[in-house]
């Protein structure tokens, strides 16, 4: 295909991990992350243009030579740059505006689900206290509770055990803006997304992730979208796989049918319930900050290779399957309670190239916290219990006032 010039779209995590899997392909000659991470690296160059800044972002593309984009972020994906790139000739890999407005909002991708005959849990969408309130009355308690607008707020979900927690946060979500809000059945399981590669008429998995949502262990702590993961994750069966295609056959042809084929990563976020059997929860648009490493460590294909076959059309006749390698990944979330904390012992990590930074500061060669997330960190190998011990080593050296990560993401499996 020729050397080939990269663009990627967006920060954090992903875009670290991603630019390093195609640096290891060798006819990828630049990557460029805009606006990327901010520290110094020499694997991509960061760039300083906002991620919905289309104009700026396209010029770039056509001054330097970019022969293919991928947006990553949520704030590029509502940002129709698909459509305006396409319509000027760029090869991009994504779905376009009309997909992500809907798989980004849990108002309408709960809906989206449902249409499409998904198995879910049970839910209610409310715009006003009273009715959530009675609504309420008729639960089981714990009952989740997701927003989609209301700010100032730490957390866009919450698990809330009786009656009295559930409806004073319900109070405090109206109080802050929310307009919409959904109540759901809170179900006991373990959670895990299949990711795939589409190019909008069929569709091939990747691999299951098994993903960590409590903060601080198991049921303990607040319910977030990641704080860690690892894959394959050995609990998914074929026979899970295979339940999932018709429901991802429906959502391909639901959005084709509308004139928007689904062209991109489509990840399938679930929860396991029992032996082969699942409910499925929400769709994301590509891999995130917690699991990014974790899925590209064990793909073996060429990524370069399979999203040019998607552009062009070809992809059902050039791929029957995914190929990744016989490896085990798992990624720690590390995150800080602190501001302006200098991180230690970063360069003494025993693979540092597998740190991917999502919001630190950087001074010369020192790296300082921002409060929350700083850095996901993942190691590989060849069976999960060495990857987990490798892991820990890692984690045992990193140093930090106001260090924080899921102390049991290492535990050997029982």
């Amino acid at each position: 295909m020729g050397n080939k010039n990269i663009l990627l779209i967006g920060k954090g995590a992903v875009i670290s991990a991603l630019a390093k899997k195609l640096h290891s392909i060798p006819n990828v000659e630049k990557i460029f992350a805009a606006p990327g991470n901010g520290v110094t690296n020499d694997v991509y160059e960061n760039i300083d243009i906002r991620e919905d800044d289309l104009t700026g972002l396209l010029k770039f593309a056509l001054d330097n030579n970019i022969d293919l984009t991928i947006p990553t972020s949520n704030e590029a994906f509502k940002s129709d740059i698909v459509s305006f790139f396409q319509s000027n000739g760029q090869n991009i890999f994504a779905p376009n505006k009309n997909i992500c407005n809907t798989i980004l909002n849990k108002i309408q991708v709960r809906k989206f689900l449902y249409k499409n005959n998904a198995k879910s849990p049970k839910f209610g969408i409310f715009n006003k206290f009273q009715t959530a309130l009675d609504y309420l009355k008729t639960s089981s308690f714990p009952v989740l509770i997701k927003s989609q607008t209301a700010t100032g707020l730490n957390n866009d979900k919450m698990i809330c055990p009786t009656m009295k927690y559930a409806s004073d946060y319900i109070e405090t979500l109206f109080n802050n803006g929310e307009e919409d809000l959904i109540i759901e059945d809170y179900i006991y399981g373990t959670n895990f997304t299949v990711y795939y590669f589409t190019d909008g008429y069929s569709a091939l998995p990747i691999t299951a992730v098994a993903n960590l949502k409590f903060a601080t262990g198991n049921l303990e702590g607040d319910f977030t979208d990641g704080v860690g993961s690892y894959a394959p994750d050995y609990r998914i069966s074929n026979k899970i796989l295979k339940k999932l295609k018709p429901l991802v056959d429906n959502i391909l042809v639901n959005f084709e049918q509308k004139g928007n084929p689904y062209m991109g990563i489509l990840g399938i976020e679930c929860i396991l319930t029992g032996d082969d059997e699942f409910l499925a929860e929400d769709l994301k648009p590509f891999f995130q900050n917690h699991d990014c490493r974790t899925v590209l460590n064990i793909l073996e294909d060429d990524i370069i290779e399979i999203i040019y076959s998607c552009i062009n059309g070809a992809f059902s006749d050039e791929y029957e399957i995914i190929k990744t390698n016989n490896l085990h990944s798992i990624t720690a979330i590390v995150s800080a309670q602190l501001e302006n904390r200098l991180i230690n012992n970063l360069d003494i990590c025993e693979d540092i190239d597998n740190i991917d930074f999502i919001g630190i500061k950087q001074n010369g060669v020192n790296i300082y916290t921002h409060q929350g997330n700083c850095f996901a960190i993942t190691r590989t190998s060849k069976t999960l219990t060495r990857a987990k011990e490798y892991l820990a080593q890692d984690l045992s050296v990193i140093k930090f006032d106001g260090m924080n990560y899921r102390k049991d993401i290492c535990d050997k499996i029982q």
